[in-house]
């Protein structure tokens, strides 16, 4: 195979990896694992919170359940002042009594913050479970995407690894400096360094050339440039439609 060919070669090549690369990254089942991961991400962040929520109700439970003890612990100890008869001021009795009430109203006001408090977290509870469940049935769904990317994927990678050879084995057959000027105008040039010449166009850029410069190129080396892109063109493979 000569340069031009060889070089128009490296060229369709180069254009099949980019359309493959493009393939896998735009694969339905990888855009569906990304879609699944960010689900599992905004649960565990649900999660936290109602988890947040239950602690914050047992905490607010457990301040009770130690402030109700207290009150009971006073409130028997105030019973015994007025059952043991040693305080016979009628005044310091209804003191105490005042108190007692107080302390009564205030441990049937915790209970009944007990009760709603116990509600709460076992709806937190209840959230949490339906959250984990969640999450199970998302990490299941992530699993299965995952396998079948790695199939559909992993044919994708193989046609990949085959034109990633063809393409080594077409640049190692340029001249070195051909390689270098190709590889620097596809970088400039959108992936597309090298041209053919098809009648009077050229295939890159889809302009009309002059009749003259087309003598011109016909005339030089088979790998001129193209005078409207500045590609590489061969000219060896002529196909004229007119």
């Amino acid at each position: 195979m000569d340069q031009g060919q060889t070089l128009l070669s490296l060229q369709e090549t180069d254009l099949a990896i980019i359309r493959t690369e493009k393939r896998l990254e735009e694969l339905p089942v990888k855009k569906s694992i990304l879609a699944t991961r960010q689900k599992m991400r905004d649960v565990e962040a649900l999660k936290a919170k109602v988890g947040e929520l239950a602690s914050g109700f047992s905490r607010a439970m457990s301040r009770n359940e130690d402030e109700t003890a207290q009150i009971a612990e006073k409130f028997d100890t105030e019973q015994a002042k007025v059952m043991s008869g040693d305080i016979t001021n009628p005044k310091e009795i209804q003191h105490i009594t005042r108190e007692m009430d107080a302390l009564r109203r205030r441990k049937e006001k915790l209970e009944m913050e007990d009760l709603d408090l116990m509600e709460r977290a076992e709806k937190a509870a209840g959230q949490v479970a339906k959250v984990d469940t969640a999450l199970k049935q998302l990490a299941e769904q992530e699993a299965t995407l995952t396998t079948q990317f790695r199939t559909e994927g992993g044919e994708i990678k193989t046609e990949l690894e085959a034109l990633n050879k063809k393409r080594t084995a077409n640049a190692a057959e340029l001249e070195p400096e051909l390689l270098t000027r190709y590889e620097t105008l596809r970088a400039a040039k959108g992936g597309v360094g090298a041209a053919s010449l098809k009648g009077h166009m050229c295939s890159a850029c889809r302009m009309e050339l002059p009749a003259q410069r087309i003598e011109e190129l016909l005339a030089g080396p088979d790998i001129g440039v193209c005078p409207v892109c500045r590609r590489l063109l061969v000219t060896t493979v002529v196909e004229d439609d007119s």
